[in-house]
C-alpha cells in the first residue's frame, strides 16, 4: 500500500512539469494518469476561461472548455460565449519519459484562434492539433503544435461561408533558473481563410507541489497591436478518484 501510494506520488511529480496548457495556447504530449481530473480557471484582459480534464482511459483525455470574451468597443464586438470540447491522445513517448506526442481533436473554437468576429456556433467549428515534446537537458522543454481548424459557419461579407486555417503553436518552458518556476514564452496564431493574427505571451509558471500550478502571463501581438493582455491562472489536479480502486477505497466525510 505504501509503495503504491509513493508511486502515485512520484507519477504526479513527473506530470506536474509538463503542466497543462494553462491559459498558454501550446500544449505537450502529456495525458494524466487514467482517474485524474484537472480543473483550469484563467482571467485576463481579454478573456476568461474555465475547462475541465478528465483522464478517462490510459493516454486519454477529454477536456471541456467554456471561454467569456470581453467587449471591446473599439472595434464594436459586444461580450460573448465560446465553448471547446476535445479529447487528447498520447500516442508516442520516449524512453525518459519527458518528451513525446499527442493528438488532438475537437469541436468549438480551436486554442489560440482570435478574429475580431463573434465565433459561430460550437458544431460549426472543428480542429485539430498534433503537439510534440522536445526536450533539450533536464531543464528547457520546446512544445510544437501544428493544426488545421475548419470554419462552416465564417462571415464574409455578409454571406456565411466556410473557411479553413492552419494553426501553429510553440512553446518553450525553462527550469532550474528560478526555484519551483518555470520563465515560459510562446508565439501562435493561424493562417489562411480562417485568420488569426500572429501572438506571443510569456510569463512565470509556479510549480510550488504535485497538485497546484499558478501562473502569470502577458501578451500581445506580433505587430505590436494589443492581444491577450495580462493573464492569471490556477490550474488544480486531483487524485485518481475517478477510478474503482479509489472510489472503493476512500470515504467523504461530510
Amino acid at each position: 500500500m505504501i509503495r503504491k501510494k509513493i508511486g502515485i506520488i512520484f507519477l504526479f511529480l513527473i506530470t506536474v512539469t509538463f503542466t497543462k496548457a494553462q491559459q498558454f495556447n501550446s500544449d505537450n504530449y502529456v495525458t494524466m494518469p487514467k482517474g485524474t481530473g484537472t480543473f483550469v480557471v484563467n482571467y485576463g484582459e481579454r478573456d476568461a476561461s474555465f475547462y475541465m480534464v478528465f483522464a478517462l482511459f490510459n493516454n486519454f483525455e477529454l477536456n471541456i472548455q467554456t471561454n467569456l470574451f470581453k467587449e471591446n468597443v473599439s472595434n464594436a464586438i459586444p461580450n460573448h460565449f465560446t465553448t471547446n470540447i476535445y479529447g487528447k491522445y498520447t500516442f508516442w513517448k520516449n524512453k525518459k519519459d519527458n518528451g513525446g506526442g499527442a493528438v488532438f481533436l475537437g469541436m468549438g473554437r480551436s486554442p489560440g484562434y482570435y478574429t475580431q468576429n463573434e465565433y459561430s456556433e460550437m458544431h460549426q467549428n472543428y480542429w485539430t492539433a498534433v503537439p510534440v515534446t522536445i526536450p533539450i537537458g533536464n531543464s528547457i522543454f520546446w512544445d510544437i503544435m501544428p493544426g488545421a481548424l475548419v470554419d462552416f459557419g465564417f462571415e464574409e461579407n455578409l454571406k456565411k461561408t466556410t473557411a479553413w486555417g492552419f494553426t501553429y503553436s510553440s512553446r518553450v518552458a525553462i527550469y532550474k533558473v528560478i526555484p519551483e518556476t518555470a520563465i515560459v514564452g510562446e508565439i501562435y496564431g493561424t493562417e489562411g481563410k480562417a485568420y488569426s493574427q500572429p501572438e506571443y505571451k510569456a510569463g512565470l509558471r509556479w510549480e510550488p507541489n504535485a497538485w497546484i500550478t499558478l501562473a502569470g502571463t502577458y501578451g500581445a501581438a506580433l505587430n505590436g497591436e494589443k492581444g491577450a493582455g495580462f493573464e492569471l491562472g490556477i490550474v488544480i489536479y486531483t487524485p485518481q478518484f475517478l477510478k474503482k480502486d479509489f472510489i472503493k477505497n476512500n470515504t467523504i466525510t461530510f
